[in-house]
């Protein structure tokens, strides 16, 4: 999630337009890549984006939903199988972040998978093959869509965003429906945050993206355990001038980890084993009412 430069770039236009107002910076914040081909081909998956294994194709569906306009969103529920070494019946709704599609993210749902659990992640529309265009209101369409697919397969629900998926996963938990718990990795605190961030003058998130994104606003509304992960190298989503403000705005009960030597993208590989325990214990402690 690196619109830096293209924001530069629309705030050069900006002089030329001087103070009329200008159109939504959608098209800045969001980089999709559609498909022409399938989902998960397996050399993209290994070469490209460093996955470790492929699903059985036994514990993997390819689901298809409606969201706004009609448009059909498209997304992969993993089954964690009988052979799971810890299966517990517990869904992790999984919210990616604003480039690529789903199989630049696929590694990252392996991981959850892996520790035992099932997972959903979806395309916003746009990304991949889904139908339609990214707005911030799309997402939040699409989030919903979303979630009323894994309602239909269980209530037992742990919401996953990552970094501009965070905007989602807080807007369902605070906005639609509290899940058993909310996990956010690398989340930005605001889209005006990120202006700021990028030395920008101080505009309304409208300019950015047709929707709401505020995760300071909304995050004492979730309704549920939250769990935090940082890296405080992340040089674009800057920790101290994110994390603070919306760790200081959650409720008990809350966890976080800051990590050491992280980056915006790779927090998971930077824990390494560490990350698995840490999942699995905020949800046995949070979720099961298991105490490790």
């Amino acid at each position: 999630m690196k619109p830096k430069i293209k924001i530069f770039a629309f705030f050069a236009v900006l002089a030329v337009l001087a103070c009329q107002r200008p159109y939504s910076l959608d098209d800045f914040l969001f980089e999709p890549v559609k498909l022409n081909g399938e989902y998960l081909d397996a050399d993209d998956l290994f070469h490209d984006y460093g996955c470790v294994n492929i699903v059985p194709d036994s514990q993997l569906q390819f689901i298809t939903l409606t969201s706004s306009n009609e448009n059909k969103i498209y997304g992969f529920f993993l089954s964690a199988g009988p052979d799971s070494l810890t299966p517990v019946g517990i869904t992790i709704l999984y919210c990616h972040g604003n480039s690529t599609n789903i199989n630049r993210y696929w590694k990252r749902v392996e991981y959850l998978w892996r520790m035992g659990y099932n997972v959903f992640i979806f395309d916003y529309q746009g990304y991949g093959k889904s139908e339609g265009s990214p707005s911030g209101q799309a997402l939040y369409d699409d989030g919903k869509a979303a979630l009323d697919y894994v309602k239909s397969r269980t209530d037992t629900i742990v919401y996953y965003g990552w970094s501009l998926g965070s905007y989602v996963a807080t807007h369902l938990a605070a906005d639609i429906e509290h899940p058993k718990a909310l996990i956010l990795e690398s989340a930005p605190a605001s889209v005006e945050a990120l202006l700021r961030d990028a030395g920008l003058v101080d505009l309304p998130g409208d300019y950015v993206a047709q929707a709401d994104f505020d995760n300071v606003k909304r995050i004492s509304e979730i309704g549920c355990p939250l769990f935090m992960m940082h890296g405080l190298a992340d040089d674009y989503v800057v920790f101290e001038r994110h994390f603070p403000y919306i760790w200081n705005a959650a409720i008990e009960p809350k966890d976080s980890l800051s990590v050491i030597g992280a980056v915006h993208d790779n927090v998971p590989e930077i824990l390494g084993v560490r990350y698995d325990q840490l999942i699995t214990d905020f949800i046995n402690r949070q979720v099961r009412k298991i105490n490790p």
